[in-house]
C-alpha cells in the first residue's frame, strides 16, 4: 500500500512567517505556495519536501511535532484498507490539486497518506 515517504507536515501559526524561516534560515526552495492555505518546500540536499499548514484558530497541532505522510496511488482505496484494520481514518481532501486524508495510530498520532 505505501510507496515511501511523500512529506513532513508542519503545522503553523503564522503561514508567512514559517516560509520566511523555512526559506531563509534552512535555505529551502518553495515548490509551491498557496498563502494563506498552504506551502510547499524542498530541501534539496536532503531529498525531503517538507509541507506547511496553519492551524485551526485553537489548534494543538503546533509545537506538537510534525505529522509524516505517506504516498500511495489511491488515497481511497488506502482509506478502505486501513479501515478494514480496525484503523481511524478520516475523510479524503483535495486541496491544491492534491488529494489526502488522514489516519491515527493506537496513542491519538495523526499520520497522512497522500496520492501520487
Amino acid at each position: 500500500m505505501f510507496e515511501g515517504l511523500s512529506h513532513v507536515m508542519m503545522w503553523t501559526n503564522d503561514i508567512e512567517r514559517a516560509l520566511k524561516w523555512y526559506t531563509e534560515k534552512l535555505g529551502c526552495k518553495v515548490n509551491f505556495a498557496h498563502l494563506p492555505h498552504y506551502a510547499s518546500l524542498r530541501l534539496e540536499e536532503a531529498g525531503v519536501r517538507i509541507d506547511l499548514h496553519p492551524s485551526g484558530a485553537e489548534g494543538r497541532d503546533v509545537g506538537f511535532g510534525p505529522m509524516p505522510y505517506f504516498r500511495v496511488k489511491d488515497v481511497d482505496a488506502a482509506l478502505q484498507q486501513l479501515a478494514a484494520k480496525g484503523i481511524k481514518v478520516g475523510a479524503a481532501q483535495n486541496e491544491g490539486g492534491h488529494k489526502f486524508a488522514t489516519f491515527w495510530d493506537s496513542e491519538g498520532n495523526a499520520l497522512g497518506i497522500q496520492q501520487g
